[in-house]
């Protein structure tokens, strides 16, 4: 029996710490299903549009509805789907970044959606604009 419980528990283990190396913040009892939860932009022009939707599958038997989006900061504006997601059809949750602000980010998304919240996450670097312009005389 002491043998029995310590494979259990060895075998547990095992597959919490792949879960928690997989990247992802879902739980293996997600309603839904995101495609990815984390989105690299790469490098990116000073003011060039920086948007990413992150797609979603309703995995559930009933319909899903996103309660709220909140970001780590007003950097990043969120948008999502405002109607119930209906078993099997997808949505989405849209981040936009402001890429008037030079160097690295990494910005997360808190998703509610019914019972629980899914971390989604964009990162990349706003690179500082190219000046094809002399500076002003006198300067």
């Amino acid at each position: 029996m002491k043998k029995l419980f310590a494979i259990l528990t060895l075998v547990l283990g095992m597959g919490t710490a792949a879960f928690a190396q997989s990247g992802t913040t879902q739980s293996p009892s997600s309603s839904v299903k995101f495609d990815a939860v984390t989105y690299n932009f790469g490098e990116l022009a000073y003011n060039s549009p920086v948007i990413h939707s992150f797609k979603f599958t309703n995995m559930s038997v009933a319909p899903v509805a996103i309660k709220d989006v909140g970001t780590s900061c007003g950097c990043t504006t969120p948008s999502y789907s405002k109607e119930p997601v209906a078993p099997g059809k997808t949505g989405e949750v849209t981040a936009k970044y402001d890429s008037s602000r030079i160097g690295s980010f990494n910005k997360t998304l808190t998703v509610s959606i019914n019972d629980e919240q899914i971390k989604l996450t964009i990162t990349g670097t706003i690179k500082e604009p190219n000046s094809t312009t002399p500076p002003p005389a006198g300067k």
